[in-house]
């Protein structure tokens, strides 16, 4: 099993006993169930990103693997002996690949399935799977190995390359996403000074028909079972576990904290996409941006801030 999916498991079993405990104490059982969330999310994040980092950094010495095996075969080297030689090598990440390689065709395994195998381990990288059935084409036909690593290595330099002249652009662009979430922060805060007071003064306002008033929002939800009061009992229980007082200021906090949430999830998410063209990358700045910009209101209505 994949270490990563350790702390989903682990955090699996916390929510259920949170849930358990959520019958006898709400404020404590909804905080252990986010408590064991974030246990399981996090490093699940984290380590998936780093997965994803050796990933690149092995398709990064692919090209120079390549044309050492190139060199190899045109000394006289058949692609098994070529194989073995490079083993010997230090290419990183990749190094260890290579040697797992170099032993399968120790112990007799053909080289199509040793290289297959190779693909296998990592078949989270399509450009890798593509040389690979690129490699085991060419050898099953008897062609020019030794050219087509060639060619084959130069078009993945020129798209290395591409990509990091790409991620130099968009790196201005990830950038400006912390800038506008943090911005929502502010504006957030901004919104939790102005409404909260206004609706504790109570203040009275003409409106079409009558009066409007400042008021709690979840008035009317108050015995009333109707499924546009979920919401209000969501907040409900924010409000428990953060210990803010019921009523407006319970409402309008709960929502603005929920809404810090979803807003750094997908705004990271974008962020990965735009900056390195993938969504897992997204997820280490949905972490950052929804941590801190979670940490930060829970601070100021803790602080009484806000």
């Amino acid at each position: 099993m994949n270490v990563k999916y350790i702390p989903v498991i682990i955090a699996s079993v916390l929510v259920i006993i949170g849930i358990i405990i959520l019958s006898t104490d709400v404020g404590f059982g909804a905080n252990f169930i986010l408590l064991a969330i974030v246990i399981g999310i996090v490093p699940f994040v984290f380590l998936s990103y780093f997965e994803y980092q050796r990933i690149k950094s092995i398709e990064d010495q692919i090209p120079i693997f390549l044309l050492d095996l190139s060199e190899a075969q045109k000394v006289g080297l058949n692609l098994s002996e070529a194989l073995k030689n490079a083993s010997k090598t230090d290419y990183g990440k990749l190094t260890p690949e290579i040697k797992r390689v170099s032993d399968q065709l120790s112990w007799g395994v053909p080289i199509k399935d040793a290289m297959e195998n190779f693909a296998k381990r990592l078949q989270r990288s399509k450009l890798i799977t593509r040389v690979i059935r690129i490699i085991n084409e060419a050898y099953a036909s008897g062609g020019d190995i030794a050219r087509t690593m060639e060619a084959t290595a130069s078009d993945i330099t020129l798209i290395k390359e591409a990509e990091k002249e790409r991620k130099a652009v968009t790196s201005q662009h990830v950038m400006v996403m912390y800038a506008i979430f943090f911005l929502f922060i502010g504006i957030v805060i901004g919104l939790s000074k102005t409404l909260i007071p206004l609706m504790e003064m109570n203040v009275e306002t003409a409106g079409f028909g009558g009066v409007l008033t400042f008021q709690d929002p979840c008035v009317m939800c108050v015995d009333n079972p109707h499924v546009a009061c979920v919401n209000c009992a969501i907040f409900s229980v924010m409000c428990q576990m953060f210990n803010i007082p019921a009523g407006g200021k319970c409402y309008y906090n709960g929502l603005f904290l929920l809404m810090a949430v979803v807003q750094g999830i997908f705004a990271g998410l974008v962020a990965g996409q735009i900056g390195e063209g993938s969504i897992i990358a997204g997820f280490k700045h949905s972490v950052i941006m929804t941590l801190s910009g979670f940490g930060i209101l829970v601070s100021l209505i803790f602080t009484g801030m806000i």
